[in-house]
């Protein structure tokens, strides 16, 4: 596991509303975001080198989830109503192939190549394992008291059900293994990989626990308390920590993939939602619906800056592909801001994005907020 180094990013400050202007020439779609909503069944199309809207694609039903595809040439949504995911062309917008779905896609996780779509109904408790390009489907039944699933960086899916976790084989969707988390805690409501690939983190809400499975190992089970409870755990992409908002929200905590202990506990002024990361995992994003705001902290001081008001409710983010901005959907406007991280600014706010927008996917990397 490589160690990084955490370097220094200051307050972002300051809001702008100045208009974007199309591109002449065909945009590289690896500098993509992705925004959707799921009260409009369109996804816009953002170029970071530009902030302009680019395409847009309008689809047959609403979109639940989405993931990018082939360096942010393609994307994938699933729809649950129609029982159906649509893999969409993000240059021109169009929508190049419909695939059936045995069950509702409530759930949608794609491999690290990009050439295997998992997705889930917890209703049911079923997975299905299928490709892009179509062809035989893998399911995977009996699955009672689903909630997360995640791929592991080796090509296994995890799979969070009740207290337990299971290790699937997608090759042959067999079930190689089914861990145990401690019953006391609680459902695991949450299942992350570091993206090194050496642990596999079950997150226990209520209780304010997270159960680390050593992927090598997994009989070898840690248990990290924090204060309940706690939000959704972010990793880092370089494999040297994980976040997660803990007491409500009230706090941000540090988990070192050193020591597997709290390395850090910061107090946030508001309560946060959502957390994101950006420029090389060097500044930490908080947002907080309730209060309209954006905060930051510094990683190399592990210090919170100060908040910055926002135009709408900041729903998700997500950074570009360089980790130079940060993208804000306000789901209440449409409206998405953008953070110039290395000014410390907010540079733009991008209007008549889409109604209602609830995510926002880069077309390459991680640390999205959630």
């Amino acid at each position: 596991m490589l160690r990084g180094i955490l370097l220094v990013v200051f307050a972002i400050v300051g809001l702008s509303g100045v208009p974007s202007s199309p591109l002449a020439a065909s945009p590289d779609p690896a500098r993509f975001i992705f925004v959707a909503s799921m009260l409009d069944p369109t996804v816009a199309v953002i170029d970071s080198a530009t902030d302009a809207v680019v395409s847009r694609a309008r689809l047959p039903g609403m979109p639940k989830q989405i993931a990018a595809l082939n360096k942010g040439a393609e994307l994938v949504a699933s729809d649950a109503g129609a029982r159906r995911l649509y893999v969409i062309d993000a240059v021109s917008g169009s929508v190049k192939r419909e695939l059936d779905t045995g069950i509702a896609p409530i759930v949608l996780q794609v491999d690290r190549t990009g050439t295997l779509f998992a997705i889930a109904d917890p209703d049911a408790g079923v997975v299905e394992l299928m490709r892009p390009a179509g062809g035989p489907v893998l399911r995977i039944p009996n699955l009672a008291g689903l909630r997360s699933m995640a791929f592991a960086p080796d090509g296994r899916l995890l799979v969070a059900r009740g207290t337990r976790l299971a290790l699937v084989d997608t090759a042959t969707g067999r079930i190689t293994a089914d861990l145990a988390a401690d019953g006391r805690d609680g459902p695991i409501v949450q299942v992350a990989t570091d993206p090194g690939g050496e642990y596999a983190f079950a997150v226990h809400d209520d209780r304010g626990v997270l159960t680390v499975f050593p992927l090598k190992d997994p009989a070898k089970a840690m248990r990290v308390q924090l204060p309940p409870p706690v939000g959704r755990l972010l990793p880092s992409a370089d494999s040297q920590f994980v976040m997660i908002p803990v007491a409500a929200g009230q706090a941000v905590s540090l988990i070192s993939t050193w020591t597997l202990k709290e390395s850090a506990r910061i107090p946030m002024s508001d309560h946060v939602s959502g957390l994101g990361l950006g420029l090389f995992q060097s500044v930490s994003i908080g947002l907080s619906r309730a209060a309209r705001t954006v905060q930051t902290i510094d990683l190399r001081d592990r210090r919170r800056l100060a908040p910055l008001s926002v135009p709408g409710v900041p729903e998700a983010g997500a950074p570009s592909p360089d980790g130079l901005k940060f993208y804000v959907a306000l789901s209440d406007t449409g409206r998405v801001a953008v953070i110039d991280v290395l000014n410390a600014s907010v540079s733009r706010v991008i209007d008549d994005v889409v109604g209602g927008a609830s995510a926002v996917v880069s077309a390459v990397g991680a640390a999205y907020c959630h």
